[in-house]
């Protein structure tokens, strides 16, 4: 049984190499994430996997650096930085965002509950306002 530090930087790691069956078999079967903020539900290893193939096809570039990292018992707090240059399509919750060709630098924080190295829990925090005054949407909204 890993360290649950050790077992996120892992996960990390598996993100940064485009290791989709790492990154699931990172997430228990009935493991909820959800996006704070979007109201984005992520279910399983199947969402997880979902996700990472969506953000990395429409941010092929993309990278997480790790900033800060702490765990208590089965809780792990992470707070990252992703940064990436969006050439393909992005699913946000408002909708789909066809490529931009713009850079975009985002600063997150994930909270995991862990057990028996699975994720079976989670919340994530992500200024989605950042993302989209990056990418150049929130002028079209005031325009």
């Amino acid at each position: 049984m890993t360290d649950n530090e050790t077992f996120v930087r892992d996960l990390f790691r598996a993100w940064n190499e485009r290791d989709y069956d790492s990154i699931a078999g990172s997430v228990s079967q009935d493991c909820t994430l959800v996006e704070e903020g979007s109201g984005r539900t992520l279910k399983g290893p199947e969402g997880f996997t979902q996700l990472a193939r969506a953000m990395f096809d429409a941010m092929p570039d993309g990278t997480f650096t790790l900033d800060h990292l702490t765990s208590q018992g089965d809780t792990v707090v992470v707070e990252y930085t992703g940064s990436g240059t969006q050439t393909g399509d992005l699913v946000l919750h408002a909708g789909t965002v066809p490529a931009t060709g713009r850079q975009v630098t985002v600063h997150a924080c994930d909270i995991y509950e862990v057990e028996d190295d699975k994720i079976k829990r989670g919340r994530a925090y992500l200024d989605t306002g950042a993302i989209m005054s990056q990418l150049g949407l929130t002028e079209q909204l005031r325009g």
